[in-house]
């Protein structure tokens, strides 16, 4: 967490943008499929390796203001609907947590319900009642970080009967928190549960838990191929991943992370901004692309709600991505066309 590293008053290391697009475009595509697994055992980015990062973190909020919560902040929702088997949907629960239902399935993406990470306090906290949650439901989890990999939310799903699809690594540890079912899979394997395909593709971004050596547990993304087919990115920066899902699959539905990007030296690597959002959402040749990863956690420089402002900007100057973007506030949600 961002929060461990002490302030600095020395200037942050030089970063350039451009230097950085030639870097994600440069690698060839076949390196996505090329072997993830060093000698020692731990998981890596074959096409871009994670670099070394030299400075030390300090916030510096001075930079943005804070966009209007009564434009962009929480929508109440009772989440009635989840017991709708009928209902299909997408909803923003904040930061990575979404809530799809499709083919009378209801299936959570990394759900983050607890009030913090690890010892990072949300200052959003999203009130879900678990018990509108049907039997059953499919838990998609992208890694082991603490904002996507919430004790207290497995364990809520746990009692629920959840079916967990993690990456490598982690069937273990959901286990040990009371799930009886769960899925490890590699990058481009898949699992096809109550008739939709879920696939595990690459991620560009790392692993780590306190008492863990990093990399020893893997990353990713889903591909969930039911009625519609929906890419849901997980925690990533920017990469030649997406050409390659937008070739490999006809894509409706891109849910991409847009949040926690500031400052770019520190976090280009594992979490892509606003520019790197749309660019994202082309390459993959979605029909329609959703914004996540911001809104309830504290990670970085730029306010909780920015990303959603700029997006939501971006959108209003330009009427061709008014049809393909979609910037849902935490709590709102669209019915799948």
């Amino acid at each position: 967490m961002l929060n461990f590293f002490s302030k600095c008053s020395s200037a942050p290391p030089e970063f350039s943008e451009d230097e950085w697009y030639e870097k994600t475009h440069a690698p060839d595509s076949a390196l996505l499929y090329a072997n993830n697994v060093a000698d020692d055992g731990t998981f890596f980015n074959p096409w871009l390796g994670r670099e070394k990062r030299k400075g030390r973190y300090s916030r510096n909020k001075g930079k943005y203001e804070e966009p209007s919560y009564a434009q962009y902040g929480t929508v109440l929702n009772d989440f009635s609907y989840l017991s709708d088997d009928s209902f299909d949907s997408i909803t923003f629960a904040g930061h990575a947590s979404m809530i799809i239902k499709m083919n009378g399935q209801t299936i959570f993406t990394d759900p983050f319900f607890s009030g913090a990470a690890l010892i990072v306090q949300k200052k959003e906290k999203i009130r879900f009642d678990f018990s509108k949650v049907t039997e059953k439901p499919v838990v998609l989890l992208s890694h082991n970080h603490y904002d996507h990999l919430d004790k207290y939310s497995v364990k809520q799903f746990a009692k629920k009967n959840a079916v967990f699809i993690v990456p490598l690594g982690l069937k273990k540890l959901i286990s040990d928190y009371g799930a009886k079912e769960v899925h490890e899979l590699g990058w481009w394997q898949n699992i096809t549960i109550g008739g939709i395909e879920y696939t595990l593709v690459p991620a560009q971004h790392w692993s780590r838990r306190l008492w863990q050596k990093g990399g020893s547990t893997l990353w990713g993304g889903y591909v969930i191929k039911g009625s519609k087919t929906i890419y849901f990115s997980g925690d990533t920066g920017y990469f030649i991943g997406f050409k390659e899902f937008g070739n490999r699959w006809k894509i409706d539905y891109a849910i991409l992370g847009a949040g926690a990007y500031e400052p770019r030296w520190f976090m280009h690597y594992a979490h892509m901004n606003v520019s790197e959002f749309f660019m994202a959402a082309q390459e993959t040749k979605a029909k329609f692309s959703i914004p996540m990863h911001f809104g309830v956690i504290s990670l970085s420089d730029e306010p909780l709600l920015y990303p959603l402002f700029e997006i939501d900007m971006a959108v209003k100057q330009n009427h061709e991505l008014a049809n393909s973007i979609l910037p849902l506030r935490i709590g709102e949600y669209i019915k799948i066309q």
